[in-house]
């Protein structure tokens, strides 16, 4: 539970603000599509967290996806 409420959601915002990002889309319209995408990434995680066999694949997986977002959203350009 400590590891798939946090995780995910920092994952689900992180995961937003990359795809959103990088759409080709209207400033509205890849914010709303990010957000979506974020709305879907959070339960994939949250049930994947359950299924996870060891905490350390876990905490390892989640970090490593998240690592990802945040690499593709500073490459477009993000600045927190």
């Amino acid at each position: 539970m400590l590891v798939a409420l946090p995780g995910g959601y920092a994952l689900a915002a992180l995961g937003g603000v990359g795809i959103s990002l990088w759409l080709p889309l209207s400033r509205a319209d890849s914010a709303m599509a990010g957000t979506l995408s974020g709305l879907l990434l959070w339960p994939i995680v949250f049930i994947a967290a359950f299924g996870v066999s060891s905490l350390r694949r876990l905490v390892l997986g989640v970090a490593a996806c998240m690592a990802a977002f945040a690499l593709m959203a500073f490459a477009a350009g993000w600045r927190p």
